[in-house]
């Protein structure tokens, strides 16, 4: 990886998502990208009665570009000097900011939590983070705001369903294959007995693609929906990992609702991965 983006709003929520951030970018010797966006301060000065005079807006407008720089320089301050790091500013609106920015700088993954301030700056699901899932160019890793900040990531959760669109979440998962993961794990949930064994036969298949990764690579099978049985299967990981078709934002993943699932009721990281849905097969 080349380099790595956190997208943070300035709250303690968001912040969690650093030490995962950091953990991903000092593993592969990549570059930290601490990135924040400054909303126009207009429609908060009406809304509050405020004096919206243009000295008015500039003191605002200052005062929040000030702010938001000395938050990053903190957060960056944080890490030391065991990553390569650089600090953005940006001008929003959010979304369309930090997907402009996504597609200029074309970063392996962008690291974010699902929730931040609430107000006119808020890493919602099925917002921001949903729209640079659905619009984006790179993965995004999602940690939730009510779990504890961790920097762990040696054990990973893959889940496929037979498809080479879910294969298309393999890439990243081998691109962090000792750095910093050390095992992963293939899941797949299949219906009834009858489909065991080529179940098994499938993701030992893709076990043996693995194998030049020197990932520790165990295969995993239920019986069942998988969102009956991904949270017991996955209780021992650190990451969860799975494609999107992307277009249709949370609500239509490979996996059915596996995956808005895994965002709401699993504590753990989850690292999506956007499927070209227009690639040759």
């Amino acid at each position: 990886m080349r380099k790595v983006v956190l997208a943070t709003d300035g709250s303690v929520e968001s912040e969690k998502a650093l030490p995962i951030a950091w953990r991903i970018a000092q593993s592969q010797d990549a570059e930290l990208v601490l990135v924040r966006v400054v909303e126009p301060v207009t429609e908060s000065l009406i809304s509050a009665g405020g004096d919206v005079s243009p000295s008015a807006f500039q003191r605002f407008s200052e005062a929040a570009r000030a702010e938001a720089e000395a938050h990053l320089a903190k957060l960056g301050a944080r890490t030391g000097t065991s990553v390569r790091q650089r600090i953005v500013l940006l001008d929003g609106p959010v979304e369309p900011a930090l997907l402009d920015f996504e597609a200029a700088e074309q970063p392996d993954v962008v690291v974010m939590a699902t929730h931040g301030r609430t107000g006119i700056v808020r890493f919602a699901l099925g917002s921001v983070a949903d729209r640079l899932v659905r619009e984006g160019v790179s993965p995004v890793l999602i940690v939730r705001r009510e779990d504890p900040a961790t920097a762990v990531l040696r054990r990973a959760f893959l889940m496929l369903d037979g498809s080479q669109l879910a294969e298309q979440a393999i890439p990243i998962v081998e691109k962090m294959a000792g750095r910093p993961l050390v095992s992963l794990v293939l899941f797949r949930s299949v219906v009834n007995d009858k489909n065991l064994d080529g179940a098994r036969e499938y993701l030992e298949q893709v076990a043996m693609r693995l194998a030049p990764s020197k990932l520790q690579v165990e295969v995993r099978i239920d019986r069942g929906k998988v969102v009956d049985n991904v949270e017991k299967a996955a209780a021992d990981a650190d990451l969860i990992v799975l494609c999107t078709h992307g277009r249709g934002g949370f609500d239509r993943f490979r996996h059915g609702g596996v995956a808005a699932f895994a965002m709401h009721s699993l504590h753990k990281p989850v690292l999506l991965v956007r499927a070209d849905v227009d690639s040759p097969l």
